[in-house]
């Protein structure tokens, strides 16, 4: 790192909920081998936060992290991490979530990188920040109120331009999948909405009206007109019926120019929404089903969720696992205190939440994540599960069975790991356009497989019926990726690997490297960048072996992958994928190969440096990565090779 600080603020707050104290942390001490959000985040939580701190113990932190990028005018920067030990993972483990909006800019103006949340309050409170000060303050006020009342009560007390995350009711009652929510319908995962009430925090809200420096302003400026630029490239929207609803404009973040589809959308009854992917379409099945009933209660049932801070993507497991159980004549109202004849209906699914997010009757056991509730209520209840339901996330969304790298991504990660995911199905999508009509997308097939061999590290790994060149571009996606949780790139906007306005309509994979140099004035390049990427992979690496994840036995992707046949594709329904020639592959009736993927996997173990045997991460890895601290420990622990 350079002498001068550009990009980042320099420290970070914590706050000990226990004790009353606010201190700060010298931000470069983590960040010049973690850059920031998601590495920085995990940097914190290997040293605060032990393999034997529960979900809900005072001593487990919530991180909430911005990156050296946020709020200097970089195009898609205005995200934050949150990190913490998630109470929704089977066991509770390290685990992560990403929130875009307002809130991490303005806490970067206000003065701080980040925000480090330990031990619990005797009340209710929230944190009140404002231009480097913060402080405590009793948020009884607050209490028992909805995200939307939050807001309200918040902006009405310390001004409109306040921004903030809370969680609602969910929250306070320690529902296992409840959400931290903030601007912008802004929603991460991970149960942290469950964290923040068992520390009896319900907000954090901040204002700030400082700027961070940028190491070589006039450079950013250039890049960010490239950047908007070369972004035209084909928007992806949500697939809704046209009668009931259409797309209004982008609902754009923090300083971002770039197309989006986070969407503002409006009803035919005229109401207007801020939805993106699954969480627009959670309840659409069920509604759809019912003549008569309006599309606004799809859009309700989201608003429903976000109040009071519960999971879209677990509701939506929890839906269609009731809907199974009566069809089976498994479940009955008088076992659920629900009429599932009514699924479908606004009155069913506040009910249905409402029970969740005060754990009241059945929505005890149901609050406690689908997961736990199958283990209590038995066998012939898991049997109903269907493929989706998984710790944090939904399990099926571009499975192996369709895009075959997505194996070694799902088999890593300790959630769903959706940007990473993204990073093939985005593509993908954009391919798909191409074909209904070239100009939705620059992405031919040959622009596809130009793109993959620039961004994916080789010609061979464009081709998604093969394991050759898999276990490569799987490293160097997660690489990316926690490059880009760490700058705190939108993930929807980046990598741009295709664009309408490049000569060959290829993207650019240098780009974020350059804009990391302009402002921060820390000289790099594309691959300068991938080894940070790196060092925070193995560093996530080391915290899961640390709390128990065992290499042989868990560096699988979800075990249907290998006995289920593909059958459907929601968001791919021709089910296909480009082959040679602009000829088209099939990838329905697809499962996965073991034996094809155990030689993938060990190809990545390799590729990785670790021990081709265990998984286990050796010395001269963390040596090389400049994370000898952190090998020595796990050596101590017998978990480093």
């Amino acid at each position: 790192m350079t002498a001068d600080i550009y990009g980042w603020c320099g420290k970070i707050l914590k706050v000990d909920l226990t004790h009353s104290k606010i201190s700060t942390l010298d931000t470069i001490e983590y960040a010049d081998r973690f850059l920031g959000g998601r590495g920085v985040g995990a940097a914190i939580y290997w040293k605060e936060v032990g393999p034997d701190v529960g979900a809900f113990d005072p001593e487990n932190c919530l991180i909430l992290m911005c990156g050296p990028l946020t709020a200097t005018g970089v195009q898609g920067a205005a995200r934050f991490e949150v990190v913490g030990k998630s109470p929704m993972t089977v066991p509770e483990r390290f685990c992560y979530g990403n929130l875009g909006g307002f809130f991490g800019p303005h806490l970067k103006r206000a003065g701080y990188d980040g925000i480090v949340i330990t031990g619990r309050s005797e009340k209710p409170c929230y944190i009140w920040i404002y231009n480097g000060e913060a402080e405590i303050r009793d948020g009884s006020f607050l209490w028992g109120k909805g995200v939307a009342m939050v807001r309200d009560l918040l902006r009405e007390k310390h001004g409109k331009r306040t921004h903030y995350v809370t969680t609602g009711p969910a929250g306070e009652n320690r529902c296992r999948s409840a959400t931290i929510m903030t601007d912008l319908e802004g929603s991460a995962t991970g149960g942290f909405g469950a964290v923040m009430g068992a520390k009896k925090l319900k907000a954090v809200a901040v204002m700030g009206t400082a700027h961070p420096e940028v190491a070589r302003p006039d450079e950013l400026k250039e890049l960010n007109r490239y950047t908007i630029k070369i972004s035209q490239r084909g928007t992806l929207r949500i697939p809704v019926p046209k009668k009931d609803i259409r797309y209004v404009k982008t609902a754009s973040c923090y300083q971002c120019g770039m197309d989006c589809f986070r969407g503002l959308y409006r009803t035919a009854s005229g109401k207007d929404v801020v939805r993106k992917c699954q969480s627009l379409m959670m309840y659409m099945p069920y509604v759809g089903a019912r003549e008569g009933e309006s599309f606004d209660t799809v859009v309700d049932a989201t608003d429903i969720c976000n109040d009071m801070s519960l999971c879209t993507m677990e509701v939506g497991n929890i839906l269609e696992w009731l809907h199974a159980c009566s069809q089976a004549g498994y479940l009955t109202e008088k076992e659920t205190g629900l009429d599932l004849s009514a699924m479908g209906t606004r009155e069913f699914f506040e009910d249905l939440v409402t029970m969740i997010a005060y754990r009241r009757g059945f929505g005890d056991i149901l609050a406690e994540g689908l997961l736990r509730a199958g283990k209590r209520l038995g066998e012939k209840a898991q049997s109903l599960f269907s493929d989706s339901v998984s710790g944090v996330g939904l399990g099926t969304a571009y499975t192996p069975r369709e895009y075959i790298t997505t194996a070694l991504l799902w088999a890593m990660e300790p959630r769903q790991p959706i940007g990473q995911l993204h990073e093939i199905s985005y593509p993908i999508a954009r391919w798909l356009l191409h074909l209904i009509n070239p100009q939705l997308s620059p992405t031919s097939s040959e622009v596809f497989k130009a793109s993959a061999a620039k961004f994916w590290g080789s010609e061979a790994a464009w081709n998604l019926t093969t394991i050759e060149g898999k276990a490569l571009a799987a490293s160097i996606i997660q690489e990316r990726v926690m490059v880009k949780d760490s700058l705190l790139l939108c993930e929807a906007a980046w990598p741009i690997m295709d664009s309408f306005e490049t000569p060959d309509n290829v993207g650019d994979p240098a780009l974020e490297s350059r804009l990391f140099s302009a402002v921060t004035g820390v000289e790099t390049d594309e691959k300068g960048l991938l080894l940070y990427g790196e060092r925070i992979f193995n560093l996530q690496r080391a915290i899961l072996l640390r709390e128990g994840w065992k290499p042989l036995e868990n560096d699988f992707p979800p075990e249907y992958n290998f006995t289920h046949p593909l059958q459907e594709s929601v968001l791919n329904p021709r089910m296909i994928v480009p082959g040679e020639g602009g000829e088209t592959l099939s990838f329905k009736g697809n499962v996965l190969d073991r034996e094809e993927y155990e030689k993938m996997r060990q190809e990545f173990y390799e590729i990785r440096g670790w021990d081709a045997r265990t998984g286990l991460q050796k010395m001269d890895t963390f040596e090389r990565l400049g994370m000898s601290d952190i090998g020595r420990e796990l050596k101590e622990m017998d978990l480093a090779g």
